[in-house]
């Protein structure tokens, strides 16, 4: 039976619906040429993501250990957990919680020939999961190769596997068991769109999340081949590299997690190549899932976007990847909350997304209940998704307990409370689907992130203190080879420490300037090209006079957790002054909001005023006492409103008043975890 769901709206475009046979093993695969695959319309606020059971039984025997928040892999009623996940009940409770979209196992990269012998359970869990208005997309592991078991299938899969600069197979993490395969492999990719074809075509998926999409630097044959030819475009070597030719360049060393500054031509080649390598392949494998099913929802888990380490680490752009997924799938530590003086949120992730252009699902750890603290954080969780765009997700089945094979205890405290953040979304639904007010945005310089970690650091440093601060802001994303549009909303634009600049970027930032525009300037930018290559004057200088300027060649020192798998940023020594001082040099805001640095704020923009969402990250209630302030000419006799929806409080009036500036000023009263602060001129 054909299914519609509401929440997605399919694209009018022409697709083929012919069903591709798997490309013949060759060097060279080359994408199907069809006409551009239909792209699935998705709204965030009309899903509710949960975890299938996306591990097979096997996998979790192998590794002994727990893993995906789930169960020991060692547990003797392992086999009894999966058969309840498979029976309809399991189903009948994610509808009952009002869950709708979910990722689930099919294949972890054991070999078909293997895994094929669950494809029955597997197929019955996904007819189970469309009685109960769920759609399925099959999980597709992309980043391993279980030897072991796959041998059997492919004798000659140790070709397929990536190796070290030491010529040494590549495994996934600590699991020895698991190589990891080169992206370049031609029979891996055809080995992926069998089990693609499979999933679509006999087993009912909804569409396709490709897990760990990421690849290491590879040094096989291949790759060095590959890689000699992608040098060899560069007419003038000798000009670039500093040698007359690259046919005898070896693939350098892979950068460490802290990457630094790069500099040397072919590192910089190195990393642009490999994330060329895995977009493209990405891209086919899109493609040819639609091929398969038009309507397929095809997703990929891309790490967190937020990262110029993931392109040395794991050859993924991601700023190019949003042309190869209906959404992006980005798993991190970020579970929202006060951790030691550092303010976690997903708030970079989602705004990223939201200047790609992209859906995106945002993970944190704590989804899964793993933290100690993970439920005094769950509204925080769900909230921060609906505030800034992400998709709210809910892990409840994916906590068993040996005796009823879920956590009752987890069902009965979360169902309340995803159902009042259910009726919130619905009825303030205005307030989230509003686009987001970001008068002042920040530039995010794809090319300066990938070779520069001071470049990433001061936008993690910018981004921080305008949270802390409560300004409205966006992000700006800009690829050299792509050009610079600054929209007509941005009416200040920080332009933090972006050491690789192309000569357009720097052009379109001048006559930004010159044309009225408010631009904040520091540290290196302007003094180098896109290729970190130092110019003989900044540019830039030429605005040093300029009405509306600040530039000022010291950059702020970010204090910066660097790595690791949460984004941890503190507020510079001085709060943030130097910068704030900046916009105030500049810039009067139509919009203060004035309260404890532990809450963040997002204000959206309508016909007749502002949304402003309020979201506190402590633990304790926010005592009465935040402000907002409007510029007089802001709104014209604005009337407030005050919801504390996640607490069941109706909406009340709040009293508008002038301070001693001219200012309007609301005075916010006490709330726990949300406020929706709404401001509006009255009713013509």
């Amino acid at each position: 039976m054909h299914r519609v769901l509401p929440f997605v709206l399919l694209v009018l475009a022409t697709t083929s619906t012919a069903k591709a046979e798997p490309p013949a093993s060759s060097e060279t695969v080359r994408a199907q040429e069809t006409q551009a695959p239909t792209k699935v319309v998705i709204n965030p606020l009309d899903l509710r993501w949960t975890f299938g059971n996306h591990e097979p039984v096997s996998m979790y025997r192998r590794i002994g250990r727990k893993s995906t928040g789930g169960i020991e892999g060692g547990a003797l009623w392992l086999e009894d957990w999966h058969h309840w996940f498979d029976s309809e009940q399991c189903p009948a409770m994610m509808e009952q919680l009002e869950l709708n979209i979910l990722h689930s196992r099919f294949y972890k990269g054991m070999g078909w020939q293997f895994e094929s012998k669950d494809f029955p359970r597997v197929k019955q869990f996904v007819e189970n999961c469309h009685k109960h208005n769920i759609q399925v997309l099959a999980y597709v592991q992309f980043s391993t190769l279980y030897y072991e078991t796959m041998l059997a299938e492919v004798p000659d899969l140790a070709t397929w596997a990536a190796v070290d600069y030491e010529g040494h197979k590549q495994t996934y993490s600590r699991d020895y068991f698991r190589w990891r395969p080169c992206i370049n492999t031609p029979d891996f990719e055809a080995y992926l769109q069998k089990v693609i074809r499979i999933a679509l075509t006999e087993g009912d998926f909804d569409g396709i999340m490709f897990d760990n999409c990421m690849m290491p630097s590879c040094y096989c044959d291949r790759c060095t081949k590959l890689f000699r030819e992608y040098l060899r475009q560069e007419p003038n070597p000798e000009a670039r590299f500093g040698i007359p030719t690259v046919d005898h360049v070896v693939p350098p060393p892979a950068v460490p997690s802290h990457f630094g500054e790069i500099k040397d031509p072919i590192q910089q080649e190195w990393v642009r190549f490999r994330c060329q390598r895995m977009t493209a392949l990405m891209k086919r494998l899109f493609e040819f899932s639609k091929s398969c099913k038009p309507s397929a929802i095809v997703t990929g888990n891309v790490v967190c976007i937020h990262s110029g380490s993931a392109s040395h680490n794991y050859s993924l752009d991601a700023s190019s990847l949003t042309d190869c997924f209906d959404l992006i799938f980005s798993q991190s530590g970020n579970e929202p909350g006060m951790n030691n003086g550092y303010l976690i949120n997903r708030v970079r992730l989602m705004k990223l997304a939201e200047a790609l252009h992209a859906p995106i699902l945002a993970l944190s750890d704590g989804d899964a209940g793993i933290s100690g603290d993970a439920e005094s954080k769950y509204v925080l969780n769900l909230m921060e998704n609906a505030v800034f765009g992400g998709i709210p997700t809910d892990r409840t089945v994916m906590k068993p307990e040996p005796g009823d094979m879920v956590s009752h205890h987890l069902v009965e405290f979360r169902k309340p409370l995803l159902k009042r953040f259910i009726d919130t979304v619905h009825t303030e639904r205005a307030s989230f689907e509003a686009p987001s007010y970001a008068p002042v945005q920040v530039l995010y310089s794809a090319d300066s992130v990938m070779f520069s970690e001071q470049a990433e650091r001061s936008i993690l440093n910018a981004e921080e203190i305008l949270m802390r601060h409560h300004i409205p802001w966006g992000m700006l994303h800009s690829k050299a080879s792509e050009g610079l549009e600054i929209p007509d909303d941005c009416q200040v634009l920080l332009v933090c420490n972006q050491a690789c600049l192309s000569d357009g970027q720097v052009k379109t930032l001048i006559r930004f300037a010159k044309q009225g525009g408010h631009l904040i300037v520091t540290g290196a930018s302007g003094d180098y090209d896109e290729w970190y290559r130092q110019r003989r004057e900044n540019p830039l200088a030429c605005l040093d006079n300029q009405p509306g300027v600040v530039r000022r060649l010291e950059a702020d020192v970010p204090r910066v957790s660097a790595g690791g798998w949460t984004i941890k940023v503190k507020l510079p020594q001085d709060g943030g002054r130097r910068l704030r001082q900046d916009l105030d040099a500049i810039y009067q805001p139509a919009i203060r909001i004035q309260g404890p640095d532990t809450v963040l704020a997002e204000v959206k923009r309508h016909e007749r005023g502002f949304f402003v969402h309020l979201l506190n990250y402590a633990k304790e209630p926010v005592a009465k006492g935040t402000r907002i302030k409007l510029r007089s000419d802001a709104l014209a006799s604005p009337q407030c409103r005050f919801a504390l929806p996640m607490d069941g409080q109706a909406a009340k009036p709040l009293p508008v008043k002038q301070d001693g500036e001219g200012r309007l000023v609301v005075v916010v009263p006490e709330f726990k975890d949300y406020a929706l602060v709404t401001l509006q001129t009255p009713e013509q």
